[in-house]
């Protein structure tokens, strides 16, 4: 499985990029440090999940994520991020994005992630899948 990080925090992106080849057997093919730099790459269609921070600097991850499905609509995209808010988060679900995973549980929650959405379903807390399902 092909997978791309976009995320301003370098430390984060190198751990998760470690964890993601050397743990679990994906194949990182991306890492970005910032929203711009991946829109104007060609991982945009080669990636089966980008996982996407929320907050970063130019282009946060809401925007990015509208503006890559818009580019590519068969695109897996999972916020990583630590923004908990039920209101917040339900946005993400409009953007289009296909799963959440708090920073906090990334290592516990991100292969369950990664395999649902890869195989067509969304993973989102529990609070999430709540809201979504009472819309």
């Amino acid at each position: 499985m092909r997978v791309t990080i976009v995320d301003d925090n370098r430390q984060f992106r190198e751990s998760l990029e470690i964890y993601l080849s050397m743990r679990l057997g994906y194949q990182v093919i991306g890492n970005y440090e910032n929203a711009k730099t991946f829109l104007k790459s060609t991982e945009v269609y080669k990636s089966d999940i980008v996982l996407m921070d929320i907050e970063m600097p130019d282009i946060n991850g809401i925007e990015a994520t509208k503006q890559a499905i818009w580019m590519n609509k068969d695109l897996h995209v999972i916020a990583v991020t630590n923004y908990q808010d039920r209101a917040y988060l339900t946005t993400l679900i409009t953007a289009g994005f296909k799963g959440c995973v708090f920073k906090n549980n990334v290592f516990e929650e991100l292969n369950s992630a990664i395999n649902k959405v890869n195989n067509g379903e969304q993973f989102f807390p529990k609070n999430i899948r709540l809201l979504d399902t009472n819309n």
